[in-house]
């Protein structure tokens, strides 16, 4: 009986395996090539899970939690969304303004910081008054995240929501 029967296949049949993946996987890239803006989000969210910051979580949408009301509604109206972590709760209004979108954000409680807004366009950082408010203009529609640098606790960032 021959090395190349059952299970394993022997040394022939790995690199036959091989060879046909590395042909499988050209071919599905060129038939269906994974977005480039996909492949930026990835390498993004893989960079910014760090373990010096924390992961504010989604305490409200009002995609959401109105969903009820979307209907009565005539005309488009903003997003909101809070997203807490200890010691910091950072409230955001997305804005449609054409084909872009703007940010108008509020730190709780009230600091100075900076915000590094990431897009589908790149990355913009804004800074936070003393009051904690902040804006970001000029963005692509499509999946953003918020890093905060406030001036009282660590490092806070954002899941990706849709503006």
């Amino acid at each position: 009986m021959s090395d190349d029967v059952g299970l394993g296949g022997g040394p022939a049949a790995d690199e036959e395996d091989e060879t046909l993946m590395a042909e499988l996987r050209a071919a599905a890239g060129r038939a269906d090539p994974v977005p480039d803006e996909a492949v930026v989000a990835a390498r993004a969210a893989f960079a910014w899970r760090t373990m010096d910051a924390e992961l504010a979580s989604l305490a409200y949408d009002s995609l959401l939690d109105d969903r009820p009301l979307a209907g009565v509604r005539g005309v488009a109206t903003p997003r909101l969304l809070t997203f807490q972590a200890a010691g910091l709760t950072l409230e955001v209004e997305a804005v449609g303004e054409g084909q872009e979108r703007r940010l108008l954000g509020q730190l709780v409680p009230p600091q100075p910081g900076h915000i590094e807004v990431r897009h589908r366009g790149g990355r913009l950082t804004v800074e936070a008054d003393g009051m904690g408010r902040f804006a970001a203009a000029g963005l692509r529609p499509g999946p953003v995240s918020l890093r905060c640098d406030p001036a009282t606790t660590g490092p806070v960032y954002t899941d990706w929501f849709l503006a």
